[in-house]
């Protein structure tokens, strides 16, 4: 980030080319903070970076981990443990 605000479209390419209604509902639910200027809307370096650091996570989405051991245990030819109904 090289500049103090960006524009919709530049924000969404740093935030990974999100849709642009997905960055709407962001603004909206005050999730990321902008910086009106006359009709348009900006964002901070600074609103996109704490946005970033607020969603970061550590830990792996639900079932993820199981996923991720029922792959290792295929590719090794082990037999994977069948689920109960």
């Amino acid at each position: 980030m090289d500049r103090e605000l960006y524009s919709i479209e530049q924000a969404r390419a740093l935030l990974g080319g999100i849709a642009r209604n997905t960055l709407y509902d962001l603004l909206r639910s005050g999730a990321l903070a902008s910086v009106p200027i006359g009709r348009r809307r900006f964002i901070s370096a600074r609103a996109i970076a704490a946005f970033i650091a607020e969603s970061s996570t550590t830990t792996a989405p639900e079932g993820a981990l199981e996923s991720a051991a029922q792959a290792v245990q295929m590719r090794m030819g082990l037999p994977t443990p069948v689920k109960a109904r």
